[in-house]
């Protein structure tokens, strides 16, 4: 919810999502969460620097201060001293590393990732965790149906969907150099591979192996044909899959798209397929 004086106009809310970079209200947010993890007991801070120490910073660990809050003002004067785009790098190492840290400590890396998004959206950051991993991706509709994706077709053994979906992810969020054709790619590869696991068709490309479905799971022509008009956009020679062109013809705009809207409709086939029994 905005501030009473954002709501009355006193003071201007912030009106864009931050994407290349970072506000002092965020990473001043992000310090006090990470704070947080690590001052509950004596010598918290001391494992949490020797971690990032050998493992992040890739620093001596016998250079680190003896006592605890010097560890802390150590790890602050780091922290402060990144760029924004390394401070999303150090976040999702603590998150990653946190149990390794403290191994009885009150926090896992799901929590963690809830406490940030939530951070994230207060205060206008255009990032989020998604099914674990950190992306460009802020509208929750968007990221509720990734991550149900990644999550019904891991508990339904559909294996190939499951790993495509996931490196469409983690292609959308690569840094510095997104990969967005190659995401484009692996999410439309996701529904096929769960089309042609669901109706054991050996069929080449989506049509086939989507007639072969529809002779056991209901499914509508105009959204049959939808999809795979969507397969050849991500198919033919001027499309993704295939093209070998000097310019990229892909951004983020279409590579989220695709990545959504493949795992809404892996959602939807995996409904449909529960209610004529051949998922589980």
């Amino acid at each position: 919810m905005k501030k009473f004086s954002e709501r009355l106009g006193f003071i201007e809310s912030p009106r864009f999502l931050q994407i290349e970079g970072m506000s002092d209200a965020l990473k001043n947010s992000l310090w006090n969460f990470v704070v947080s993890m690590f001052d509950a007991k004596d010598g918290e801070w001391l494992s949490a620097a020797s971690w990032i120490a050998q493992f992040f910073r890739k620093v001596p660990v016998d250079e680190l201060p003896h006592y605890d809050v010097r560890c802390r003002e150590w790890t602050k004067a780091y922290f402060f001293s990144l760029h924004w785009y390394e401070i999303y790098d150090f976040i999702e190492f603590v998150a990653d590393s946190y149990k390794n840290i403290l191994r009885y400590g009150s926090l896992n890396r799901e929590k963690i990732h809830a406490v940030c998004n939530k951070l994230f959206e207060q205060e206008y950051s255009g990032y989020r965790f998604v099914a674990g991993v950190l992306v460009p991706i802020s509208n929750p509709a968007e990221t509720s149906e990734i991550s149900t994706a990644i999550e019904i077709t891991s508990r339904a053994g559909l294996d190939g969907a499951h790993a495509h979906i996931q490196t469409a992810l983690q292609l959308l969020a690569q840094r510095p150099e997104p990969d967005y054709r190659n995401s484009v790619k692996e999410a439309i590869s996701a529904v096929e591979s769960m089309v042609k696991q669901l109706s054991s068709s050996n069929a080449q490309g989506l049509a086939g192996a989507l007639d072969e479905l529809s002779k056991q799971l209901p499914l509508h022509g105009a959204l049959r044909a939808a999809f795979v008009k969507l397969y050849g956009y991500a198919s033919d020679e001027s499309g993704i899959r295939h093209a070998i062109l000097d310019e990229p013809n892909v951004g983020f705009d279409e590579a989220k798209y695709m990545v959504v809207v493949c795992s809404a409709f892996v959602n939807f086939l995996a409904s449909k397929a529960q209610v004529v029994g051949l998922l589980k």
